[in-house]
């Protein structure tokens, strides 16, 4: 009765086109009814709840993010219960606030467990418990992973992303609960800047299509052909076959098949929906873990004598395998639904994938862009492979909220160009510098992406540069020292400390650094050193190479010098005592070297010139 062939997910492949439409609007019809169904047991519950002693609810914590942080994902407010909550209770909990991951708390509000969909479908109905019977805490996973407010974002998302969970629960200072992650809504929240990078690195290579089509790609300069084929490459993503395996098997029930058995299937396969058959053996509807929850144990119903032809989605949408990752999202986020069934040219299923392993298929893809790309010779520290467009694809704000324009070229300029931020740009690492320009032509290889050209232009502007902070216990006191970038973190941190007094290392609680010159100068205990970006992100100081960075954004600001921010290690230092990095009235242009102005004009202008070249010589 269970298989995991290949199906065709329905019979009318070449109908005509009044049975198709007429198909289509039963198909649209039977999920409009189903919809309504939901929203009915929805409004029951909610009902039953107002009237009910609550065992649960929903608590908002509203704080100022630090941007950076972890609260800056901006964390769902949590849904919390207490230990003597049943499953049915939770179950109902999770359907009213359409959410699938719940906090156990105690009377304190200290976090004990937490409670997901997924765990209600395995271990109630799949293990053969009664929902009414069980408590919370029997079946809870206890003392979960945590990420705390004010750490790092990225620090967050790299556990997510390395231990494959889908939720992480957000604690403060004090150890209390302020909400809660989820992997698949923060990268949905980003989704739209991808989005846009997409589409602008498509219109460019779609331009250079048409010169290639009217004078042929043998005509242009090879840096010309090569930088396209390198875009085509960045723009072109991972598609769905790339992410299919034995795991991603889809699994078949019959329509008779009951909710528990189902489900058992379910946990057996470590899969979240089964896909549903017909007498006829074509693919008739989906059956998830969702499911169980709302139209199931929060309707009240027995999964031993419930069908799951009652309750499944019929007609679920698909996908063929060539679709790209990031358009099988959209469509997922647009529709609502976490499975999304996988099919061949020939509309046979192949496959079934789930919106948690295509955000990780995309979000490793990204942690990994610059880690490949970058040389060898810059010495990037291994950890966990993750670089700067990591780093900003969660983090770094749109920087047309501060930029202002000198002039009307300026916002004539900017109306024309593609809509794409400057930190978005950098974000996904397209590998063009002035060198890349189709209008130059250089003798050497183009070399390293466009982080590693700033960084070695930082090296290369090795002049000394002056850093001014503050006495963290003297107020009024500032101080100022200078050094070349080339002298690294350990000089930095040594003339800080030259000019610090034994009130200051008190105040910052830190001990101060050993007379002995021989030591070396760590940062484990002492003096935690920190800049704001032109990002407005609190970067910490702490290898050479950020100190490099650091010179090279105040260059590129022109800022003759850096303002530091001293703090404990172990403490988050407050962005409202720093001084954040003056911005320049200019618009920071999309590309290093290129002012935003010449750009667009200038590639439009080329690649125009070339096709009316390309016309005249093949008339000639």
């Amino acid at each position: 009765m269970f298989t995991m062939s290949s199906h065709n997910l329905s019979p009318q492949k070449s109908s005509p086109s009044l049975t198709t439409t007429s198909t289509n609007y039963h198909q649209s019809d039977l999920r409009k009814r189903q919809s309504k169904r939901d929203e009915a047991i929805r409004r029951r519950i909610e009902h039953d709840l107002s009237k009910k002693k609550k065992n649960g609810s929903r608590i908002t914590r509203h704080k100022k993010a630090i941007p950076g942080t972890v609260l800056s994902l901006k964390p769902s407010d949590p849904i919390i219960c207490k230990t003597t909550a049943t499953v049915h209770e939770v179950s109902q909990m999770m359907t009213a606030t359409r959410e699938n991951c719940v906090l156990v708390v105690n009377d304190i509000g200290e976090l004990l467990g937490i409670f997901t969909a997924k765990d209600l479908a395995f271990r109630i109905v799949g293990s053969g418990l009664t929902a009414n019977s069980v408590t919370i805490d029997q079946i809870m996973t206890a003392d979960p992973i945590c990420a705390n407010a004010n750490n790092p974002a990225s620090e967050a998302l790299n556990l997510m992303v390395e231990r494959g969970f889908r939720h992480l629960p957000v604690l403060d200072n004090d150890n209390q609960i302020v909400g809660v992650l989820d992997i698949t809504k923060c990268y949905a929240q980003q989704m739209e800047k991808l989005e846009r990078m997409h589409a602008q690195s498509k219109t460019l290579y779609d331009a250079w299509n048409s010169v290639h089509n009217e004078i042929g790609v043998q005509d242009q300069p090879q840096h010309v052909f090569q930088y396209f084929e390198t875009l085509k490459s960045k723009m072109n993503g991972p598609t769905l076959d790339n992410v299919l395996d034995e795991t991603t098997e889809p699994i078949y029930v019959s329509v008779k098949t009951s909710v528990y058995e189902a489900t058992v299937l379910m946990k057996e396969n470590k899969t979240t929906a089964v896909l549903v058959k017909d007498t006829n053996q074509e693919v008739t509807g989906i059956f998830t873990s969702k499911d169980v929850v709302l139209r199931v144990i929060a309707a009240g119903l027995d999964p031993k004598n419930c069908s799951v032809v009652r309750v499944m989605t019929s007609h679920p949408d698909v996908a063929y395998a060539s679709l790209p990752i990031q358009q099988a999202l959209r469509k997922m986020f647009d529709g609502h639904y976490l499975n999304l069934p996988v099919v061949n040219n020939e509309d046979d299923i192949i496959g079934m994938v789930d919106v948690l392993k295509l955000t990780y298929a995309t979000l490793t893809q990204i942690k990994q862009l610059e880690a490949k790309d970058l040389p060898s010779s810059l010495d990037v520290p291994e950890q966990g492979n993750e670089g700067p467009a990591w780093n900003k694809f969660w983090t770094s704000l749109d920087d047309n909220e501060s930029v202002h324009s000198d002039s009307l070229m300026e916002e004539s300029a900017a109306a024309n160009a593609p809509d794409v931020t400057p930190s978005e740009f950098q974000s996904f690492n397209v590998d063009i510098k002035p060198s890349d320009s189709i209008s130059h032509v250089d003798e050497s290889p183009t070399k390293g992406s466009t982080a590693a050209g700033s960084l070695a232009h930082s090296v290369q502007d090795d002049s000394p540069y002056i850093f001014k902070f503050k006495s963290p216990a003297i107020e009024g006191r500032v101080h100022r020292i200078t050094l070349k970038p080339s002298d690294g973190i350990l000089l930095l941190r040594k003339l800080i400390n030259s000019k610090l007094n034994d009130k200051d290392f008190i105040k910052l609680n830190v001990s101060k650094p050993s007379d002995n010159e021989d030591e070396p100068a760590s940062s484990n205990n002492g003096v935690a050193i920190s800049y704001i970006d032109d990002e407005g992100d609190v970067v910490s100081i702490t290898t050479d190479n950020d100190l490099t960075e650091c010179v090279r954004i105040n260059h590129r600001l022109g800022n003759e010098k850096a303002d530091l921010y001293l703090h404990n290690p172990h403490q988050h230092p407050s962005v409202d005592e720093i001084k954040p990095i003056k911005r320049g009235t200019k618009q920071e242009p999309f590309v290093s070297g290129i002012a935003n102005e010449v750009l667009v004009p200038g590639v439009l202008a080329v690649l125009a010139s070339s096709i009316i070249i390309g016309i005249a010589l093949s008339r000639k």
